[in-house]
């Protein structure tokens, strides 16, 4: 009876792991050579709670775009704009069409709103059709195109006569309620100390290395050093101290310029000199020393320093951000996120039953990815989509530049504790004021605790795990040529010890919850306001060779059409927070053993949370990985 019941649940289970092969396909076309979905399966499709979160933001971009495109006219708030918009996008329409139309528009919304999208966002395409027919969708498609049309009309181009033209885009209070409807960063960005906070503290703070010397490519001398950190430091005695840190862009060296869609747009490839002061204050904070625009030193690329004149400075320390946001797109968030998730998301549907013990512990952190990451490369990295629109290089190099920095982000070497190290960021004591460091490291440790307390109900020694063909199947996948590709995983082709499986399982869920957080929220607070980090630039850095004005400066920036481009996309992607870290869904475990470790972790993340709030009353407050702030996925 034992042996039937036995025979029956593994057929049951093998029969479940073919369709999910069948379904799970890989692809290595969509962004060439990584391995992502085929096809979306129909259960990887958005709940309706995520919609509705989703629809919440484009509500208030709607909002945002009409009134600084057309004006606010209305003594009702925003409602009489909205209302008059409304009016004039359907206006051209006969009136029974118009009320037919929109009676059975009017219908999908409330199949929408009411009953939801629990399976499958074709079900409202076959509504679509089913409501309205041929004539009607024409009619549909024609006021779509004129709503877009009307809603970009008056809109701001070319480049700003002041910073005031770039604040004007935030038209809309309720962007950022809290600060007038501007992002703060409009009012600091120029700030030294903000410049070299956002190494640390802002929208990619994985960069900066620790240095003792300089190379030739970068020959900043000792006075230049001492003007900015005083006669008594020494460039020499800085990086001998540990005290030099140097952000090096060499990555995007030869990358092409793009042009799409109208404006010449350019990529650099600068340099860029860091220092911590001497001392043993707690609170010393990096400064910068020295940017130089390019990887060859001379009169095309002069070093320059914030004793540099006041537009010649600004430009420099622009053209790091620009360049830092280009790696940050393509790298840190698009492929050592996205992507490096995105490679284990099909072995653990086509290897693992989802009854097995890992499965249960990963598929909630995995959910939105493969939808999120299939209109990645369907909208945003497609040719003449967002990506290329904003980026500064072409979408072919965007697209190579993602693949680089994944290539080189071995899965071994990318646990959070040995990434820090590599840098030579790890030790507080040379580099005291670190946001990013010290809050993902307690996150980092929360979960790795939460991961060796679940792994170790079901495995009781490194056998065990060698022992679990399922296991085993699960990881030959993840590293296969024809499956993830994930360079530099496993152990010996394998996984052979239960402390290696915590660590890579924990990695797994770090970068799914917490480190895509952490580059991800800060597209919205940072990144959304053109001036403080432009997607592109739009003169080349030669023009350092002279005298630089406020003309050249606003001329560097982003045009106003593409700034709003920027403020669009950016506050979308960086304002949708759905699920929360360490929230599984009820009863989702069914193994009464896990309730008091889930507890435990939960509990962790809370005194983790009060931790950072604490740190934040002494520091410039980062608010990234605070666990309430993490959801669990990559679901935007």
């Amino acid at each position: 009876m034992t042996n039937s019941l036995q025979n029956i649940t593994s057929s049951s289970v093998n029969k479940t792991l073919e369709i999910a092969r069948q379904e799970y396909q890989y692809n290595y076309t969509h962004i060439p050579p990584v391995a992502m979905v085929d096809k979306l399966p129909p259960q990887e499709q958005p709940s309706s709670q995520w919609s509705f979160l989703l629809a919440g933001s484009i509500r208030l971009l709607f909002i945002n775009t009409l009134i600084a495109n057309r004006g606010n006219h209305g003594d009702q708030g925003t409602r009489d704009d909205v209302v008059k918009y409304i009016f004039e996008v359907i206006s051209k329409e006969k009136i029974s069409t118009k009320i037919r139309v929109i009676a059975k528009i009017g219908k999908i919304l409330i199949q929408l709103l009411i009953e939801g999208v629990s399976k499958d966002f074709h079900e409202i395409d076959d509504l679509l059709f089913s409501l309205i027919n041929k004539d009607d969708l024409s009619i549909f498609r024609d006021i779509l195109e004129r709503a877009v049309k009307l809603l970009m009309a008056g809109q701001a181009e070319g480049h700003a006569t002041s910073l005031k033209d770039y604040e004007k885009l935030f038209a809309y209070e309720k962007l950022f309620p809290e600060k007038g409807g501007i992002p703060s960063i409009a009012n600091t960005f120029e700030e030294d100390e903000v410049f070299a906070y956002m190494r640390v503290g802002g929208y990619n703070p994985l960069m900066i290395e620790r240095v003792s010397t300089l190379d030739e490519r970068f020959p900043v001398t000792n006075t230049q050093y001492q003007e900015v950190m005083g006669s008594d430091d020494s460039l020499e005695v800085a990086g001998a101290e540990g005290r030099l840190y140097l952000a090096d862009y060499k990555i995007v060296a030869g990358a092409l310029n793009g042009t799409f869609p109208q404006h010449q747009k350019q990529i650099y490839a600068p340099l860029a000199l860091f220092a911590v002061p001497k001392g043993s204050d707690p609170k010393r904070q990096l400064r910068p020393v020295a940017i130089q625009c390019g990887q060859t030193p001379g009169a095309d690329n002069p070093i320059l320093t914030p004793n540099s004149s006041r537009y010649a400075w600004l430009f420099a320390k622009t053209v790091v951000e620009i360049v830092d946001a280009n790696f940050h797109e393509a790298v840190s968030h698009l492929g050592r996120t996205h992507l490096f998730v995105g490679a284990f998301i099909l072995p653990t549907h086509r290897q693992l039953p989802q009854e097995h013990c890992l499965s249960v512990l990963l598929r909630p952190h995995f959910e939105g990815t493969l939808l999120i990451n299939k209109g990645a490369h369907e909208m945003l990295i497609a040719s003449r989509g967002a990506v290329d629109s904003l980026l500064s290089s072409t979408i072919d190099n965007s697209r190579v530049l993602a693949v680089l920095g994944l290539q080189s982000y071995g899965f071994n070497g990318a646990m959070l504790p040995k990434q820090l190290q590599q840098r030579g960021v790890d030790d507080p004591n040379l580099l005291p004021v670190y946001p990013y460091r010290d809050d993902a490291l307690l996150v980092w440790d929360a979960i790795h605790q939460w991961v060796s307390d679940y792994l170790n109900i079901y495995y009781t020694s490194d056998e065990k795990v060698q022992a679990d063909e399922q296991l085993q199947a699960w990881a030959a996948e993840a590293m296969a040529f024809d499956g993830g590709r994930v360079p530099d995983f496993g152990e010996d082709g394998g996984i052979k010890t239960l402390e290696y499986l915590i660590d890579a399982v924990t990695l797994i869920i770090f970068t799914a919850s917490a480190q895509h957080a952490a580059v991800n929220f800060p597209q919205k607070d940072i990144m959304s306001y053109a001036p403080a980090v432009p997607l592109a630039g739009y003169l080349p850095s030669s023009i350092l060779q002279g005298e630089v004005s406020e003309e050249d400066y606003l001329n560097l920036l982003p045009p106003l059409e593409q700034a709003q481009m920027q403020l669009i996309m950016l506050y979308l992607l960086g304002s949708v927070y759905y699920t929360k870290l360490g929230e599984y869904p009820i009863k989702h475990f069914t193994d009464s053993r896990v309730k008091a470790l889930l507890e435990k972790f939960q509990a962790n993340l809370t005194q983790v949370e009060a931790t950072i709030e604490k740190r934040n009353l002494n520091r410039r407050g980062y608010r990234y990985l605070l666990p309430s702030q993490i959801p669990q996925s990559i679901n935007i």
